[in-house]
């Protein structure tokens, strides 16, 4: 019997006694445990295989296989910030929280969707509602497994940073890539906040698509842009029409300021592309009023719209007295509020002091990398995408100022930190920009 013989039938009884074990674990947990627990063992080797395997697939034309490796640590430290966010969630706040909501709701109508009775309607928010019918959606397939819900929901948010991972490569490259796939993916607040079966999950994947779609938008890859813009910004509708509005405010703004080639054919698309976002953000603003309860678009009925949202959260240990923004002074502080708050002075329980640290090394990056930062002036008008990133930005920091939790403004920043990440990737002017080969352009062409 040769050595590659012996190496088979090694591996042959190694793979039975694996399996083997797997059985005797899953029979035990069916037998003493809920559905929760054995149907995670069943479904999340599955999920975890699957992600894997997409993976391969979406890396397979990077150059840079540091990066891909990057990507699978990514997808691995996600995994433990999933199970961190169940943890908090379900042990430590004994169930208190949205996704218990969600949970509740798709185990009561999950069967009754199996039998084809699909009954959508609810009493929930708009927001909230569809959120209860995506988890449903989710058990219809899986079950009704909290830990596997929260699995899917955290696999999808890990999907919008690669969309954004893959977004930056697009628009930014001869930007900083290493450094901003280390930020995107190992980004503790992203590994961790939109981890649980809930809105900020399926929302940081809307956001990826965008994204994605406006790099492809800007470097005139128009088939490809179209669905990735319709996915996302629909995806971000169902939740919150309102980010989907500042997500289209940008995107139109970037149009306008978008240098032409000046022939007739780039005026006419640039005229074409500015309608169409615009009456994309008319329908948009329009859901947002309906959302928030505004029968009148002036100014009074939208500012008290948005006060009284933001009044909403102005409980709990981590509250806090937000800075008005009635002059033009509040805008730097409401720019550090949004960005780089709590400091690790104002951390009134674990997480508001962990978020606190974060925070201070965010603050720490943006003052060190302050020559990064100076390029974006300077590229508003050569690179569309920066501006797509720098007004979204300056947006979600203006709409969410008037938030008064330090939990809720670190759960909603996940949404809009992956844009300031990039410019904070941007390339450092010390050193100079090597130009890609041809065989480098063609791999991020098909990337």
């Amino acid at each position: 019997m040769n050595i590659r013989t012996v190496q088979g039938l090694g591996g042959l009884i190694a793979g039975l006694a694996v399996v083997a074990a797997f059985a005797a674990l899953l029979t035990k947990a069916m037998d003493t445990t809920s559905y929760n627990t054995w149907g995670a063992l069943i479904w999340a080797p599955v999920i975890i295989g699957v992600n894997l395997w997409l993976i391969s697939l979406a890396m397979r034309n990077e150059p840079d296989r540091w990066v891909v490796r990057l990507v699978y640590i990514g997808y691995a430290a996600k995994l433990v910030g999933i199970a961190a966010r169940y943890f908090t969630i379900f042990v430590l706040y004994d169930g208190i929280g949205d996704a218990s909501r969600y949970n509740l709701y798709a185990a009561r109508w999950y069967f009754e969707w199996r039998r084809g009775v699909f009954d959508v309607s609810g009493d929930g928010k708009f927001g909230t509602h569809n959120t209860e019918l995506i988890t449903t959606a989710v058990y219809t397939v899986v079950g009704p497994s909290p830990i596997v819900g929260f699995l899917v929901f955290g696999t999808l948010a890990f999907w919008g940073c690669v969309l954004l991972l893959k977004a930056f490569q697009v628009a930014i490259p001869e930007g900083d890539f290493r450094r901003y796939a280390v930020f995107v993916l190992l980004l503790p607040s992203l590994l961790f906040w939109p981890s649980s079966i809930g809105k900020e999950a399926f929302l940081l994947l809307g956001v990826g698509l965008v994204g994605l779609g406006a790099a492809k938008l800007f470097t005139k890859r128009i088939a490809a842009a179209v669905g990735y813009l319709m996915a996302g910004l629909l995806a971000t509708a169902l939740i919150r029409p309102h980010l989907t509005v500042l997500l289209l405010a940008s995107l139109f703004v970037a149009l306008l300021l978008r240098k032409g080639s000046g022939t007739p054919t780039s005026f006419l698309g640039k005229a074409v592309g500015l309608a169409l976002v615009g009456a994309a953000s008319v329908l948009a603003i329009t859901q947002a009023a309906d959302m928030l309860g505004i029968e009148d678009l002036t100014a009074e009925e939208v500012t008290g719209g948005i006060d009284w949202a933001s009044g909403q959260t102005e409980t709990g240990g981590s509250a806090f007295v937000p800075v008005p923004l009635s002059s033009p002074l509040g805008v730097p502080a409401a720019i550090i509020t949004v960005l780089f708050r709590p400091f690790p002075w104002e951390a009134g329980n674990v997480l508001v002091a962990l978020q606190s640290i974060e925070g201070l090394a965010l603050l720490v990056l943006a003052v060190v990398g302050w020559r990064r930062l100076a390029q974006v002036p300077r590229l508003l008008r050569r690179n569309a995408w920066v501006v797509f990133a720098a007004v979204y930005v300056l947006a979600f920091i203006l709409a969410f100022a008037g938030f008064a939790n330090f939990g809720i403004v670190a759960r909603q920043r996940s949404l809009m930190i992956p844009f300031f990440l990039a410019l904070l990737a941007l390339p450092d002017p010390r050193r100079p920009y090597n130009a890609l080969t041809d065989s480098e352009e063609r791999q991020l062409a098909n990337a």
